[in-house]
């Protein structure tokens, strides 16, 4: 007599192996994912710092010395490009003259210095400066438990 289908011994040894598997390619999976989102967050960042310079440089606020002319705010999950006037002061929760706006991965924190950031500033040159609570120094980027990446405000 022919008996048809698996024995109970087989169907074991397939479960141990798929639950084998699955433990693991989830802790992979996430480390992979986390990194894919860290290194978007940090793709995200360079580019606001980028246009950041670039409405600074063009100052079509007229802001003179070393006053901030573009900041670049971090609100929530999503960061925020605003152009100043001589004499404002840096709102990072308007919701009005944002002239560019994204979100962020929302595993994705951005520190200075172990502290979260909350803007960036730049002169009419081009430079960061610093006013209120925007900062000059680096920026860490980082997701889950990978390693930071810092990102320069150069």
């Amino acid at each position: 007599m022919h008996s048809r289908g698996f024995t109970l011994i087989e169907m074991m040894i397939t479960i141990t192996l798929f639950a084998l598997l699955l433990v693991v390619g989830v802790p992979l999976t996430q480390s992979w994912t986390n990194s894919a989102y860290q290194r978007d967050a940090a793709g995200l960042l360079r580019q606001g710092i980028s246009r950041a310079k670039s409405i600074a440089l063009r100052n079509q606020g007229k802001v003179q010395d070393t006053a901030p002319a573009a900041v670049l705010c971090v609100s929530g999950q999503s960061l925020k490009l605003l152009g100043l006037t001589p004499g404002q002061t840096i709102d990072c929760t308007v919701t009005t003259q944002i002239l560019w706006s994204t979100p962020l991965p929302t595993v994705a924190v951005l520190q200075v210095a172990n502290v979260n950031l909350a803007c960036i500033a730049f002169s009419n040159r081009g430079f960061a400066v610093s006013s209120g609570s925007c900062t000059t120094g680096t920026v860490q980027v980082t997701a889950g438990s990978e390693s930071a990446v810092n990102v320069p405000l150069i």
